[in-house]
This record gives C-alpha cells, sequence and structure tokens, in this order.
C-alpha cells in the first residue's frame, strides 16, 4: 500500500502526523471492513491478528485490513464460535479466547478495541 500501514504513523516513525479527522475515517473503515467479514460473507471470517501493523493504509489514507495469515472462517451457518489453537499477538488477544479456545467474532473486536486506544493516542 501507499503508505504502508497504521503502526508506522502512530508510532511517529513518519515526520506526517495523522490528523484527528484521518484517524477517525481509519477507523471507520476498519470498521466497515469487519462488518464485511462477520456479517457480509456467506461464511463469517474472523482475522485473529487485528493490530495497527495489520491495517494498510491507501494513497488518501483509507484503512484497510491485511494479514491474513491467522484467520479462521466460521464452518457452519448455525455456529456461534469454533475451538482453536490461540494465535495473535500478545496484548492484542482477547482474553475470553486466551481463556477458553473459542474463537468468536468478538475476539476481533476486542483486539480492533485495542487499536482503537492506540488511534486516540
Amino acid at each position: 500500500m501507499a503508505n504502508r500501514d497504521l503502526k508506522r504513523y502512530l508510532a511517529g516513525r513518519t515526520s506526517y502526523i495523522l490528523s484527528w479527522e484521518q484517524r477517525i475515517w481509519i477507523a471507520i473503515d476498519v470498521a466497515e471492513g469487519f462488518e464485511y467479514l462477520h456479517h457480509d460473507c456467506k461464511r463469517p471470517i474472523i482475522q485473529r491478528d487485528v493490530k495497527s501493523m495489520n491495517i494498510l493504509l491507501t494513497e488518501n489514507f483509507q484503512g484497510k485490513l491485511s494479514d491474513f495469515g491467522f484467520f479462521r472462517v466460521i464452518p457452519f451457518e448455525a455456529a456461534s464460535h469454533i475451538t482453536t489453537e490461540v494465535a495473535g499477538t500478545p496484548g492484542h488477544l482477547d482474553p475470553e479466547y486466551y481463556r477458553s479456545n473459542r474463537l468468536t467474532e468478538k475476539s476481533d473486536v476486542y483486539s480492533f478495541g485495542i487499536v482503537l486506544l492506540n488511534v486516540r493516542g
């Protein structure tokens, strides 16, 4: 992506400073990405490694989810979770998922909340 990843900007690794408006729009873009993955796909997809490094920025600073190396698909329409080995980045992991190995869409939402805390500065 043209502007690489969000972490670069939040960590001050560039001289460009994101405005509050840009940060809000990036957060909205990512939330819409999760809406698509969790509700609009035929089978819900859970990303499992939500962090600012995995949010890429276009030339217009649009946020795009990336790195689906740990993703999981909920296999049945009626299923609310899957049981799987815990994967993801420490500090961003949903404690309930970490404790129970029960992966739900809420695990991505929790991790996205950690990203939002970082976005606010």
